[in-house]
């Protein structure tokens, strides 16, 4: 009979590098634990500077069957000798060729966020750049935020700004400064993006002491939705989640597929979308608060989502025609009335896949869905992910052990998130 130290020494050890404790490490981090629990896996989270030094000492020291890679820095791939290796959100460069690489998906990220600053009726639109904390120079994650929002605004037919890039050596003060003259110039009203939500803070700060007003004057989003910046700022700051704790389970999976032998599809090329844009106050749309029909329409909407509401009914509440109606739902929220009846009740879905045992035939039907095939095909358009791997990312029964169907399913919805 085995012992419960023997089956921690049968336990496979998989090593997780990374260089920050920082909230998106450790959404990342539950995704990295919760395929390791599935698959038996002893998972070692080790801190460490990007250097061959380190790295081989981890290794030496934890022995592991394979390796993920958050590190910023590309290593000789001799410090990984034959190990299995996958990498995580860190700049290509850093990626040993040929092996599986997930990142987070920038040009659906500045897509959400230009719909966003475009339903506030911009007259420019800019970016603010953040540094990488381990080179001081603009993060690779940030130019590329920065290239495909520049390319949506264009696609749009806005008028594009010249984006702020900080010093690598000004001070906070300095950086302030320049941000604040920055934002200054800029024909207003202007919809900025800033690369991540510290940046975003900078920006709220250098709006305000520049006397400029938001969302009037500055519109802002940034990204992370990190909840000790955007809710402790005033005003609150409207922000992008990645889905980090989504992406951490797609890339353990990775590691997974090449211990087990087997190809990585897509040449290893792998991103994750964001879970979606949470709207604060630096976004909040003035003209809703003031056009009492729309506000009718919106507040209907999040009552009856669920229950089976129509489009004719949203238009009756706004008392003009259909194609008025539409057209000032748009032009006030951004978005048509049927992409806002789907929000919510995929809003809902969301939640009931994360949070409760229902199958997917009772969770259509909660949401007003008579096609369970309609509502799995709707919510992929929606999120990028069929429900039932939503639910495997999201957590559920992660605190029970899985039964041999669980992991058969499980492996299945794993294969479709790999492709």
């Amino acid at each position: 009979m085995q012992t419960k130290a023997d089956k921690t020494v049968l336990a496979k050890t998989v090593l997780a590098l990374h260089e920050q404790n920082d909230a998106a490490w450790a959404r990342q981090r539950a995704g990295i634990l919760r395929y390791a629990v599935m698959r038996g896996w002893n998972v070692e989270c080790v801190r460490c500077d990007p250097n061959a030094a380190d790295v081989a000492d981890a290794i030496r020291r934890t022995a592991p069957v394979g390796v993920i890679s958050a590190l910023s820095c590309r290593l000789d791939g001799a410090v990984f000798g034959t190990l299995p290796v996958s990498f995580f959100d860190c700049p290509a460069c850093a990626v040993t060729r040929g092996a599986p690489y997930l990142r987070h998906d920038a040009e659906f990220t500045a897509h959400i966020v230009a719909r966003e600053l475009f339903s506030m009726k911009c007259a420019s639109y800019a970016f603010v750049a953040a540094l990488s904390p381990a080179t001081g120079e603009i993060a690779t994650w940030s130019r590329a935020r920065e290239h495909f929002f520049a390319r949506e605004v264009l696609r749009r037919g806005g008028k594009w700004c010249a984006p702020f890039h900080p010093g690598s050596a000004a001070s906070v003060d300095a950086q302030l400064k320049a941000l604040a003259e920055y934002l200054a110039a800029l024909p207003k009203p202007c919809g900025v993006f800033a690369a991540n939500d510290s940046a975003a803070a900078l920006v709220r700060r250098a709006a305000l002491d520049a006397g400029l007003r938001l969302p009037k004057d500055i519109a802002l989003v940034g990204v992370d939705n990190d909840a000790r910046i955007c809710m402790r700022s005033r005003p609150t700051i409207t922000s992008v989640a990645p889905d980090w704790e989504g992406g951490g389970y797609a890339v353990a999976a990775a590691l997974g597929s090449l211990i087990d032998g087997r190809r990585v599809s897509g040449s290893g090329r792998m991103t994750f979308r964001p879970l979606g844009l949470f709207r604060r106050e630096t976004t909040s749309h003035v003209s809703l608060r003031e056009d009492a029909r729309i506000m009718a329409a919106v507040e209907l909407i999040r009552a009856k989502a669920c229950s089976g509401l129509g489009v004719e009914r949203v238009v009756a509440a706004v008392h003009s025609s259909r194609r008025f109606a539409e057209k000032l739902f748009r032009e006030v929220t951004g978005s048509s009335i049927l992409e806002e009846i789907r929000r919510v009740r995929f809003d809902a879905a969301k939640v009931l896949l994360s949070s409760t045992r229902c199958t997917l035939p009772q969770i259509a039907r909660r949401i007003g869905y008579s096609s369970v095939p309609t509502f799995c095909r709707e919510f992929k358009e929606m999120t990028g992910h069929t429900p039932g791997v939503w639910r495997i990312q999201s957590g559920l029964a992660s605190d029970a052990p899985y039964s041999a169907r669980q992991r058969s399913r499980a492996q299945k919805d794993n294969d479709v998130v790999l492709q």
